[in-house]
C-alpha cells in the first residue's frame, strides 16, 4: 500500500470526518452496516454451501449453494442487533420450523434476531430457540431450522471480510 502518512496529515489539517461519520449523518439510508460482529459468507460446516438471497426480495426463502467466494448474494452482516443481514433484508423466521425467509430489515430484534454461539458454531433463533439447519430432502433449495441437536449440519462458519469496522 505504501506510506500513506502526507494523506493522514492533509486529513488532520483540513479536519476530515470519518466515513462513519459521512453514513451516520450524511448517508443514514444506506445499507451498510455500522455496527457487526462479521461480514462475510455463512457457511454450513457439513455441506459447505453458503447462505445466498440469489438476488430474492421480501417475503421469499433464502437459498443455499456451492459457496463462490464471490461477495454479492452471499455476502451478510451479523450485526450488533444480533441479525443476519443482506443489504436491506434480514433473516426472519415466523413459524416454528420455518421456512427461513428473507424480510425488510425493522431492528426490532424477534422474528429477526440470532444468536451466533462461537463455540458451538451454531445460529439460534431467539423467539423459536430452534437452530438454522442444512437443505432437506423436502427443500434442497433453502436452508431449514428445527430443534438444536449439535449436529454437524447446525454448524456454521460465519467468514469475516477483514474491513477495518472502525471505518
Amino acid at each position: 500500500m505504501g506510506d500513506i502518512s502526507e494523506r493522514k496529515k492533509l486529513r488532520e489539517k483540513l479536519q476530515c470526518k470519518s466515513f462513519r461519520w459521512y453514513l451516520q449523518n450524511i448517508y443514514p439510508e444506506s445499507q451498510m452496516p455500522l455496527d457487526y460482529f462479521s461480514l462475510g459468507e455463512i457457511k454450513n460446516k457439513e455441506t459447505s454451501q453458503c447462505l445466498d438471497t440469489m438476488g430474492r426480495k421480501t417475503g421469499e426463502k433464502v437459498g443455499m449453494v456451492g459457496c463462490h467466494g464471490m461477495g454479492g448474494n452471499q455476502i451478510f452482516s451479523y450485526t450488533k442487533s444480533l441479525a443476519f443481514r443482506s443489504d436491506d433484508v434480514c433473516l426472519d423466521v415466523s413459524a416454528i420450523n420455518g421456512p427461513v425467509k428473507l424480510y425488510q430489515c425493522h431492528g426490532l430484534g424477534g422474528n429477526q434476531q440470532w444468536r451466533y454461539d462461537k463455540k458451538t458454531l451454531e445460529i439460534r433463533h431467539t423467539n423459536s430457540n430452534q437452530c438454522l439447519d442444512k437443505t432437506t430432502s423436502q427443500d434442497r433449495t433453502a436452508p431449514s431450522i428445527g430443534k438444536c441437536t449439535g449436529s454437524s449440519s447446525q454448524k456454521w462458519l460465519l467468514s469475516d471480510m477483514k474491513w477495518n469496522k472502525s471505518f
